[in-house]
């Protein structure tokens, strides 16, 4: 877990050294709602947020409208008699928790304000006694400086998680807000 934590901070790092040449950032702020769909354990709906980096990308494709993004995303899918804000942090075993730090590329369709977009992001995906390779694609529409999104987060570890499986997929809905930082 430290060492892809190090690796998403230097990744970072390095990323913000070509942000200063760029003409957009952004700041992304979501609150996600969804649930695990091959639960071993009941379906309960879950939820979290995703707070992220935006830049216009001017290194790889030179398009003004596509951004490179990196981003972490949090998630809680209570199951049994948890519930969503108590299963977080506690000592009984009721709820699926995960944290994703994510690097992605939005494509869209007339920059980050208005029009389609589409964001494969790939990263690491950490829980309690869990970790693995997390895919987390997003698809949505922008308004003013709003998104709205569909998307679905998948998890394929080594070990059984809190869910009964080695891996996870979750669908759901995303909400988010773009602070621009220029």
């Amino acid at each position: 877990m430290k060492q892809s934590i190090f690796i998403f901070v230097l990744l970072a790092a390095l990323t913000i050294q070509s942000a200063k040449a760029q003409e957009s950032n952004y700041i992304n702020i979501s609150v996600d709602a969804g649930l695990v769909a091959n639960t071993g354990r009941d379906k309960k709906f879950g939820m979290g947020g995703t707070i992220g980096w935006l830049t216009q990308d001017n290194l790889l494709s030179l398009n003004p409208n596509n951004y490179i993004s990196l981003s972490v995303k949090a998630f809680n899918n209570p199951y049994g008699k948890g519930k969503l804000i108590s299963s977080i942090k506690n000592d009984n075993d009721d709820g699926f928790n995960y944290i994703m730090p994510l690097a992605g590329y939005r494509f869209t369709q007339e920059g980050i304000a208005n029009g389609f977009f589409v964001e494969p992001r790939i990263g690491a995906v950490f829980g309690a006694s869990y970790a693995g390779f997390a895919f987390s694609p997003i698809a949505g529409y922008g308004v003013q400086q709003f998104n709205f999104a569909l998307y679905c987060d998948m998890g394929f570890g080594n070990k059984t998680s809190a869910i009964l499986k080695k891996n996870f997929f979750t669908p759901g809905i995303s909400i988010g807000y773009n602070i621009n930082l220029n």
